[in-house]
């Protein structure tokens, strides 16, 4: 087909052309086709090379890999085995000396030369994985890393041993961590060290939420394989409480408030008066299960709506006496004014009432419902 249009060329372009022209006899037509074969031929030229440049990287990467496999720094793996290995080892914490086999500690100590090493990493070996960091220069109170990219799995170990790094080496703990289908971002803030031999808290409780489980059963692992074994068995209906509370409840003299105090704060590492009656629910809720003397529990921390709804399978009346009084006692020593209604398999603390009572009640419950408050 031909297409015939009016065009204007400058005299510069006119110019350009010449060689065209003079080839062609002074034909401009022609002349226009041989310029445009000419740029044609140019930009296929330039895709080839661009293509071999590319080639010959991978090539190079390629290369680079199989010598690492050769001097065993690098170790085939199958990507479904590795993908279990991770799953499987996941809330346990990386050893620093790993890490620093990944990232060298004496050579990487800015952020962007940080940065820019874990990419070429991630793309020596295979992973797919970018990352980008937001912070402010020279020295960031706070830092954004983004993992896009990769297998999710193959993305959680790479944040967390890149996390390690910055907690060890640069002093930014963990605020907090986003993980998408797609994504992770990890949140950072400048901290200072107060024990080097260990991680920082934010670190660990993000990435290492089985990590202090793991260790107690490695120390005594026949002790909690037939604790398993036995609270499987039995369908969980066992208690685990305190040697001390234990024989409190067996000779009928329940701990006092002072000495429930002084248990709440070993269990929290704060004295009682530094939380909300809000934060001591929840704290409140962790012991009740971990004693499982109840069988369960339900909790409101709404402000002024607190309550919490024991739920037990006692029916012997001395029995759920104690349990009141007992768990009465752990109330009081955190000084917020309550209520305690009783009614079969079911104690109910309610908070904030006006009281006018200085004291719990004695118990005596039958079966009946029955209310007792309590004001500090």
């Amino acid at each position: 087909m031909i297409v015939r249009k009016n065009i204007s060329i400058d005299q510069c372009y006119i110019d350009k052309l010449k060689p065209f022209l003079d080839k062609n006899n002074g034909n401009l037509s022609a002349a226009i086709r041989d310029s445009i074969e000419t740029a044609s031929q140019a930009l296929d030229e330039k895709k080839n090379e661009k293509g071999e440049k590319g080639a010959s990287s991978a090539l190079k990467t390629v290369e680079l890999r199989n010598k690492m496999v050769e001097d065993d720094e690098f170790l085939l793996i199958h990507h479904t085995m590795l993908e279990w290995f991770i799953k499987k080892t996941s809330g346990l914490l990386l050893e620093e000396a790993t890490v620093y086999e990944l990232i060298n500690p004496y050579t990487i100590k800015k952020i962007p030369n940080f940065v820019s090493y874990v990419n070429a990493l991630n793309d020596r070996m295979g992973w797919k994985i970018k990352v980008d960091a937001e912070y402010a220069e020279p020295e960031p109170e706070t830092l954004i890393l983004t993992l896009s990219n990769g297998n999710p799995c193959f993305r959680g170990i790479v944040a967390q041993s890149l996390a390690l790094y910055l907690a060890k080496q640069m002093k930014m703990d963990v605020q907090g961590l986003f993980s998408k289908s797609n994504a992770t971002k990890i949140y950072f803030k400048r901290f200072e060290f107060l024990n080097y031999e260990k991680v920082p808290k934010g670190f660990e409780e993000h990435f290492g939420s089985m990590e202090g489980t793991f260790r107690e059963i490695q120390k005594r692992p026949e002790f909690w394989k037939n604790l398993i074994k036995a609270y499987r068995q039995q369908n969980y209906q066992r208690l685990s409480m305190n040697k001390k509370v234990f024989e409190a409840f067996v000779s009928g003299d329940l701990p006092s408030v002072d000495d429930m105090g002084r248990e709440l704060e070993l269990l929290s590492g704060k004295p009682p008066e530094t939380f909300t009656l809000a934060e001591h629910i929840m704290i409140f809720k962790e012991l009740y299960l971990t004693d499982s003397i109840g069988t369960d529990i339900e909790i409101c921390t709404e402000k002024g709506r607190e309550y919490v709804k024991l739920i037990h399978d006692y029916s012997d009346r001395k029995v759920c006496e104690r349990v009141i009084q007992y768990y009465s006692n752990i109330f009081k020593s955190i000084g917020h004014p309550f209520t305690v209604t009783s009614s079969p398999h079911m104690i109910v603390f309610e908070f904030g009432k006006n009281l006018s009572l200085s004291h719990v009640s004695e118990p005596g419950l039958a079966g009946a419902e029955s209310e007792l408050s309590f004001t500090p």
